[in-house]
């Protein structure tokens, strides 16, 4: 496993909007329902800006891809809606001039203030940059990078919508995982069992009300030289989004955050997709990792989790209990849990009208107040690091800190 990935995009789709035309609607998927409420912004500067007109066209051709393809449905409820005859309409109402005091690191955070509920995604145009707010609703990461590609790239719309299915990926990859490998279930039930006998020390510090508060964004580059010297540190001994996990910690513990023993790391399911399948709606899920052992046993445990395929299954078994779940504690440890997302290798946005070297910010929500997020992305040979946290319960100046600690010398923080 590597700290970065590069999905296959596929070739790209050129030419007039496809004409669908029949309308469709059904049901929000279960898995889609957990994300309710929850935006991915995405800021990508500086920028020569597309004029509007061709912002809007490429929009177009993309909701004009038919239901599968996600891009176009609007949202009502529960379900959601695609009609055809409204895509002209549609396509003007996602493209809007970038609101005043909704850019860069304070603001960014703050877009989804500008959105329209019903949309899936709206495109925000200012004068030097472009962003990008989609309900996570409608998909994940891969579907965020590939919409950015489609709409500002001007290389037309990433064959992955073209070749999209409608179909719930979740029955195909539990048939590659565990039915084409039986000792896997094996695996992952034993694991379990191990866990529930063993003895973990519970967190008895200070806690605070699980209510978010304000959403806030601290971002940060790691240069080309030291993103490669982690990675080749990483390489052979840990799955570097480890690495970046327990450097996380660390960072935030030297600058006098306190910390958990247990962070997160988010896995794209995918990986467990039958080979040459993809898809372009939610399949990711945040899988815990016990800091405690050190980073070799972690990194162990880890490496094992994945091959068993135990993401897949919490994933599975969190859908099924859903409806009688225990309502989620009113309060959350002081202790911040660090998270780590990686996005990987953003290939499909080299060809964006870059107006110089690169950024990337992306603001997300994290799992729980006491979260601090960072979601890292490759871009042009630089690690891109976006830090979201509840700015009620964290010093900005003191998340500042942390990111610019690991984006300095990631190395120094590991054992």
């Amino acid at each position: 496993m590597v700290i970065a990935r590069d999905e296959t995009t596929g070739a790209g789709v050129h030419g007039p909007a496809p004409v669908a035309t029949r309308a469709a609607s059904g049901r929000v998927l279960g898995r889609d329902r957990l994300s309710a409420g929850v935006y991915i912004s995405v800021e990508l500067s500086p920028l020569v800006v597309p004029e509007r007109t061709s912002v809007v066209d490429a929009v177009r051709t993309l909701i004009g891809m038919g239901p599968a393809a996600r891009a176009g449905r609007t949202f009502d409820g529960a379900r959601w809606r695609y009609d055809p005859g409204s895509l002209d309409a549609q396509a003007e109402r996602m493209v809007r001039e970038l609101p005043a005091g909704f850019a860069g690191d304070a603001g960014l955070p703050r877009l989804r203030e500008a959105i329209t509920p019903d949309l899936p995604f709206m495109v925000f145009l200012g004068d030097d940059r472009a962003s990008l707010c989609i309900d996570h609703r409608l998909g994940d990461g891969f579907l965020s990078v590939m919409l950015t590609a489609g709409i500002l790239s001007g290389r037309g719309t990433p064959g992955v919508f073209a070749s999209a299915r409608d179909a719930d990926p979740l029955p195909a990859a539990l048939g590659a995982t565990f039915l084409h490998h039986p000792g896997r279930t094996t695996d992952v039930v034993r694991d379990r069992i191990a866990e529930r006998h063993a003895s973990r020390p519970m967190y008895d510090g200070p806690t605070v009300p699980a209510e978010r508060g304000s959403l806030d964004l601290v971002t940060s580059v790691m240069g080309s030289d030291t993103y490669r010297s982690i990675a080749a540190w990483s390489r052979g001994r840990v799955p570097p989004t480890l690495s970046m996990m327990f450097a996380l910690r660390e960072a935030l513990h030297r600058v006098g955050v306190p910390v958990m023993d247990e962070g997160s790391i988010l896995v794209d399911l995918r990986r467990y997709l039958p080979s040459g399948r993809s898809t372009l709606a939610n399949f990711v899920v945040g899988h815990p990792i016990d800091a405690s052992p050190g980073l070799d046993a972690a990194g162990a445990r880890f490496s094992r989790d994945l091959h068993s395929g135990r993401p897949l299954a919490a994933l599975t078994a969190g859908l099924l209990t859903q409806g009688w779940r225990r309502r989620a504690p009113a309060t959350v440890p002081a202790a911040a849990k660090p998270i780590v997302s990686d996005m990987g290798f953003l290939r499909a946005l080299e060809p964006l009208p870059w107006a110089g070297e690169g950024n990337v910010r992306v603001s997300v929500d994290p799992a729980g107040r006491n979260g601090i997020t960072a979601l890292t992305a490759v871009l042009q040979r630089r690690l891109h690091v976006s830090m979201s946290f509840d700015a009620t319960l964290y010093d900005r100046s003191m998340i500042t800190a942390a990111c610019d600690l690991l984006c300095r010398d990631p190395k120094g923080l590991l054992p």
